[in-house]
């Protein structure tokens, strides 16, 4: 996957980010909540950017 594409699944994966943050906020009124959701945003933003997260078969870049 190329730099511009990858800066655009960051920027895209900031959305959930901070509306799950909120709403995890609004759910539990824990800032260590909050943290683990942006840890788990982080986590699934990185395997996107790795290919981790492609489903069925093999998938060849």
């Amino acid at each position: 996957m190329d730099t511009p594409r990858k800066l655009a699944v960051l920027i895209v994966m900031i959305v959930p980010t901070f509306v799950g943050a909120g709403a995890v906020w609004d759910l539990f009124e824990s800032w260590i909540a909050v943290l683990i959701w942006v840890v788990i945003m982080g986590v699934v933003a990185g395997n996107i950017l790795t290919g981790k997260l492609l489903t069925g078969g093999d998938h060849e870049a």
